[in-house]
C-alpha cells in the first residue's frame, strides 16, 4: 500500500516538474516580445510606447514625471502604512481608546488625500506631453486598469460596460 502511494507521489511530482521546466523554455526561447508593467519606474516609458506609440522625446518626458513623483507617492504609502499598524494596535488594546482610534483614522484619511491629489496631478502632467489621441488611449488604459481591479474585487461588469461605450479598457 505504501508502494503505491510512494508511486502516484513520485508520479505527479514528476508530471508537475515537467510542466514547470516545460513553462520555463517556453518563456525563455517561444516569448520573444518584451512585457512591459505599468507599475514599475523603468518600464513606465516602455510600457506607454506599447500602448500609446509615443516616440523616444515623449519617453524621456513622461520618465521625468514618472521620476518625480514616484518618490513622493511611496513616501505617502510607507507612513499610511505606518498610520494603519498605529490603528491596528490601538484597536487590539485591551482597553481601546477611541480618541487614539480616530486620530489614526484622520491621519489615514489625509494621507490617502494628499496621495490622490498627487496621482491627478502626475495623470494631469502625463496628460500635457501626449496627443489628444494618446490621451484618449492612455485615459482608457487607466479606466481599464480601474475596471479590472474593480471587476475583480466586486464581481461587476465595470469592463463590459466600458467596452460597450466604445473604449478599450485592457
Amino acid at each position: 500500500m505504501k508502494k503505491k502511494w510512494f508511486i502516484i507521489t513520485l508520479i505527479f511530482l514528476t508530471v508537475v516538474n515537467l510542466s514547470a521546466l516545460g513553462t520555463f523554455v517556453y518563456q525563455r526561447w517561444y516569448c520573444t516580445e518584451p512585457t512591459c508593467a505599468m507599475d514599475s519606474t523603468e518600464d513606465h516609458g516602455c510600457y506607454m510606447k506599447k500602448h500609446l506609440d509615443i516616440t523616444e522625446d515623449q519617453i524621456n518626458r513622461l520618465n521625468a514625471v514618472e521620476n518625480s513623483s514616484r518618490p513622493l507617492i511611496e513616501a505617502l504609502t510607507i507612513q499610511m502604512k505606518e498610520r494603519r499598524i498605529e490603528l491596528v494596535k490601538a484597536l487590539m488594546d485591551k482597553n481601546s481608546d477611541n480618541a487614539k482610534i480616530e486620530t489614526a483614522l484622520r491621519q489615514i484619511d489625509s494621507l490617502q488625500a494628499t496621495m490622490q491629489r498627487q496621482i491627478v496631478k502626475r495623470l494631469l502632467d502625463e496628460k500635457g506631453i501626449l496627443t489628444p489621441q494618446q490621451q484618449e488611449k492612455f485615459f482608457s488604459l487607466v479606466l481599464g486598469r480601474f475596471c479590472l481591479e474593480l471587476d475583480s474585487t466586486k464581481q461587476t461588469q465595470c469592463q463590459q460596460h466600458s467596452s460597450m461605450k466604445g473604449e478599450t479598457p485592457q
